[in-house]
This record gives structure tokens, C-alpha cells and sequence, in this order.
């Protein structure tokens, strides 16, 4: 997450692919949106937003699937 952030904070940056991870693209959002002073959504909302990517990953790693 905070690799994506920091990448993310770099005007340069492509977008990521989904060969990153989650935690990663949400990292990228959150340095797009510091980068522009302009958060797309409240802290509260982007909190868990963050704990959701961290689970998908963790599920990913695991070979789980979640909500299904």
C-alpha cells in the first residue's frame, strides 16, 4: 500500500494493471488524490476500503475466495 502511495504521489506514474496487488491500487488512489488535494472519498469510507484490500490480498495469497 504505501509502495502504490508513493507511486501514486508521482505525477509520472501510469496507472497500475491488475498485476498489482489491492493493497497497491488503493495505495496508487490515495497518492493520486494528495498528489491533486482532492480526496475522492471521506477517511471513514477509504479506512475501509483499505481493510478490504488488505483481505482480498491475504484471501488472495491463501487461494481463498471471498464473497462467494
Amino acid at each position: 500500500m504505501v509502495e502504490g502511495y508513493m507511486d501514486g504521489f508521482k505525477a509520472d506514474s501510469p496507472e497500475p494493471s491488475t498485476n498489482r496487488s489491492q493493497s497497491y491500487r488503493h495505495g496508487f488512489s490515495n497518492g493520486r488524490d494528495d498528489l491533486k488535494l482532492s480526496p475522492r472519498l471521506p477517511a471513514q469510507v477509504l479506512r475501509l476500503l483499505a481493510d478490504q484490500a488488505i483481505r482480498e490480498d491475504v484471501a488472495k495469497e491463501k487461494g481463498l475466495r471471498l464473497g462467494t
